[in-house]
């Protein structure tokens, strides 16, 4: 009897999940919170199926947790490309696209594919992602507060408080700062990544370290067209005969923390990085593109280098960057 798959569509909040049991198909929401994985476990345990092959996209934080607890009670785990699903999604020729739907793809997915078993990461892998989460929340709470303060209407007291709790989470983003770089130096082969990553011009500190945490591993992306993809990077262009020919624009189905942690690095490596500048004026001698267009192109080229030290294991090379 094959092993059951269990198709599961991950959101910040919620868990979609697709079964069959006695050849049935059965559909379940739970939250995406430790009570609502405890929800789903029990749920497998009196549906009787024994261990299942869980299937679920990669997105980062919001699959991990669900994957770790899967594995954790002895499931087996793949973590699949969110671009992969999309694609096999598009052979169905369904119209509908509700979380409902999505589970049964991944199921579906799982099902014809059988695609490998994802491995755990390292404690530390895991407390560098719980670290750039934090991260995260504190980045965008200053922002916040900073627009706040910007817009305020001159009261004295509401602008000492705003600008208080600017610099509570200036503080906050500088204490995660130092526990990020001290969960690396204290992990050999996240220090040996992230210095694979820092020796391409561009990157700093805070992409490589959302690289090292955002990006999957060999198990989930082979090459970089997959890692371009993932990101959310690929080129998407409509044409129709001679009456449709929209401009080439990024899908933008992908991790969209990754996108924006490439942005002012792509920015940086224009000017400093030699095949990322290359690339750009090429782009600008053609005369296509507008600026945003360049940068995107940008983003992924460099998306494109820090995939390549990773997967090589060797430092940045111009000279092997540069077109032939």
């Amino acid at each position: 009897m094959a092993q059951s798959v269990l198709g599961i569509d991950v959101s910040k909040q919620t868990l979609d999940v697709s079964i069959v049991v006695r050849d049935k198909p059965r559909h379940q929401q739970f939250a995406n919170s430790d009570e609502g994985l405890r929800a789903l476990l029990g749920w497998l345990a009196h549906a009787r199926v024994g261990q299942v092959h869980a299937c679920l996209e990669a997105t980062g934080p919001y699959s991990m947790k669900a994957a770790l607890a899967l594995h954790d009670a002895g499931h087996l785990v793949s973590l699949i490309n969110p671009a992969q699903i999309r694609d096999f999604a598009r052979t169905k020729l369904g119209r509908n696209k509700t979380d409902k739907v999505d589970c049964g793809h991944i199921r579906h997915f799982g099902e014809m594919f059988r695609p490998p078993a994802w491995t755990p990461p390292s404690p530390a892998l895991r407390r560098l992602c719980e670290l750039q989460t934090m991260r995260a929340g504190f980045v965008a709470s200053k922002v916040e507060w900073t627009n706040r303060a910007g817009s305020s209407a001159g009261d004295a007291t509401a602008s000492a408080l705003a600008q208080a709790t600017i610099a509570h989470f200036e503080a906050q983003i500088k204490a995660v700062n130092a526990a990020i770089e001290a969960t690396i130096d204290g992990d050999d082969e996240l220090r040996r990544k992230r210095a694979l990553l820092l020796s391409i011009n561009g990157v700093g500190e805070v992409l490589a370290a959302a690289i090292l945490t955002e990006l999957p591993g060999p198990d989930v992306i082979a090459d970089s067209g997959q890692a371009v993809a993932y990101a959310g990077l690929n080129p998407r262009r409509f044409q129709s005969g001679s009456s449709v020919n929209q401009p080439t624009r990024i899908s933008k189905i992908g991790n969209g923390t990754l996108r924006s942690a490439l942005f002012m690095p792509a920015m940086t490596a224009i000017r400093h990085n030699p095949a990322v500048a290359a690339l750009a004026e090429r782009l600008r001698a053609q005369g296509r593109l507008k600026k945003k267009q360049i940068v995107i192109a940008a983003m992924r080229k460099l998306l494109v280098l820090c995939f390549g030290v990773l997967k090589s294991g060797k430092q940045f090379d111009a000279r092997m960057a540069m077109p032939g």
